[in-house]
């Protein structure tokens, strides 16, 4: 392959990844009560405010992985603290010792809780992730709670 030719497969991998970043800022973070809605459609409305708590977690490693990769902007760890924010608050059924919910409400009411661990497993990736960028120690510690829980179960 030529040069022209991966020069030209980089600039359409990046205008791909920078429309799914926009595409995510633009329509899927909630402004009021933080965290990412994640029922939209492909025009970016919402049609469940309903939240997956997996993927409050898989966002927020994702905008701290580009953060690390592609280098800090503001919204990109904003978004990504957003998420982990709305996890540590409402997302953690401490009456379950601190197992994750599945599914909440778009405030963060409990919708559903699950035997698996999915959201436990994204929230310490994430967490960790947040941590390899910002250095915030109880970043570290959750996601090594996190972990530890996962690894048990």
């Amino acid at each position: 392959m030529d040069k022209q030719k991966l020069l030209e497969v980089k600039k359409s991998v990046r205008e791909q990844l920078d429309g799914c970043i926009a595409f995510w800022l633009n329509n899927g973070i909630d402004k009021e009560n933080g965290g990412v809605y994640t029922c939209l459609d492909r025009e970016g409305k919402i049609y469940s405010t309903d939240k997956s708590v997996w993927m409050q977690g898989r966002c927020a490693w994702t905008f701290a992985w580009l953060c690390k990769n592609y280098g800090v902007k503001p919204e990109w760890l904003e978004a990504s603290k957003s998420c982990l924010d709305f996890m540590e608050k409402c997302c953690i059924n401490r009456e379950a010792g601190d197992r994750m919910y599945f599914t909440v409400t778009g405030d963060g009411k409990p919708l559903r809780q699950r035997r698996y661990f999915y959201s436990e497993a994204f929230y310490a990736i994430a967490n960790a992730e947040y941590y390899g960028v910002t250095g915030e120690e109880v970043c570290l510690e959750r996601a090594r709670r996190a972990y530890d829980m996962y690894w048990n179960l």
